[in-house]
């Protein structure tokens, strides 16, 4: 039996032969001490996994040179063995003595096979274009994690079908299984009762990245929070406390496990993320341009001309008979030169969220 040795002398017992041979490089004898090493008289020092299996924190592989044969044991240190001086070598006891080859765990491997359907594969990226992926796992997970570790966050995900039937994302994946995966605007009319996500939101919060499409939705009249500088753990916050759907094109935020009702814009384009929201949350019918305040998301009040008067400019009091009032920041709106160019904008929306419909 060959022994590790220290500076304190103090000394790991091992046992257990495999049947291979080893030679050890000049660099290992730090780590073992063997026949070769005592014979060159090198005064040997512990290694770092030594040190923490001697400590009782680590289960480590004890490899030693006796005789040109390897042999290892694989076992955790006692503390009890630990004692404050060494007038000699000393023998620390081991918990467990078992043999290499029974240490190994009997891991049963399952796969598990996705097929993501819709414009789910934009979040697999150039490894599934066609929206399958394979994993292969050793211990039960819920379908949500493994579909969240394919890139795919589970606000995005609508219906889930294993062997044609539903399920949830709490169900446990032990056995190999094919997995169908759906999105929200995937035209399926199965399942109805079944759907994971919220089909319709009257509010949004989105993050600083998305500011273009924040002014869009506004101008339609939809109620959406907004501030630029606001981190990802005060997006969670207004989203929670008010009640709202999380806009953001960071696919890890929407990963959150508060996030209940959510979205990820496809587009970097503002319109066509404007068409995407609005296609999503099924908000055609709710659409009432002009009536949210661009700066602070209140919403728009009628109001007489004269009770302003002295707030307009004079070319503006001249020309100009129709105002609206923020309820919030008391900001003024009246349909100026660039009014004509807001509505043809606006139209070209609607248009396209018609062909979208179709």
């Amino acid at each position: 039996m060959a022994e590790i040795r220290s500076p304190l002398r103090r000394l790991l017992p091992v046992a257990a032969a495999v049947s291979f041979p080893v030679f050890l490089l000049p660099q290992s004898w730090a780590k073992a001490g063997c026949t070769t090493a005592r014979s060159l008289r090198r005064r040997l020092a512990p290694c770092g996994k030594c040190l923490a299996a001697r400590g009782g924190k680590l289960s480590i592989l004890a490899v030693v040179c006796g005789g040109g044969r390897l042999t290892c044991i694989t076992g955790k240190m006692s503390r009890l063995g630990q004692v404050d001086s060494w007038a000699g070598p000393v023998e620390l006891p081991l918990s467990t003595r078992i043999r290499t080859r029974d240490c190994r765990s009997k891991v049963s491997f399952f796969t598990v096979r996705f097929n993501f359907h819709g414009d789910l594969p934009f979040f697999l990226g150039s490894r599934a274009r066609d929206g399958i992926i394979e994993r292969s796992l050793s211990e039960k997970t819920s379908v949500k994690d493994v579909i969240e570790s394919c890139g795919v966050p589970h606000p995005e995900v609508d219906l889930i079908l294993i062997k044609r039937r539903p399920v949830n994302f709490t169900h446990v994946l032990e056995r190999d299984e094919d997995i169908d995966v759906f999105p929200v605007q995937f035209q399926c009319t199965l399942f109805e009762d079944n759907r994971l996500q919220v089909r319709s939101v009257c509010g949004f919060v989105a993050d600083g990245h998305l500011g273009r499409l924040t002014r869009l939705l506004r101008l339609l009249g939809f109620d959406l929070a907004y501030d630029r500088h606001a981190q990802d753990r005060e997006l969670l916050a207004i989203m929670q406390s008010e009640n709202r759907a999380l806009l953001t094109r960071d696919r890890r935020l929407l990963m959150h496990a508060i996030v209940q009702t959510g979205y990820c814009p496809r587009s970097q384009n503002a319109d066509e993320q404007t068409i995407e929201v609005l296609r999503r949350f099924n908000l055609f019918s709710s659409i009432a341009p002009f009536s949210r305040c661009l700066r602070c998301n209140a919403p728009l009040q009628k109001i007489d001309k004269a009770e302003i008067i002295e707030k307009l400019e004079p070319l503006t009091k001249i020309y100009y008979e129709q105002f609206r009032r923020c309820t919030g920041c008391g900001q003024i709106y009246w349909p100026g030169s660039h009014f004509s160019k807001l509505e043809k904008r606006l139209e070209q929306i609607r248009a396209q969220c018609v062909i979208s419909a179709i």
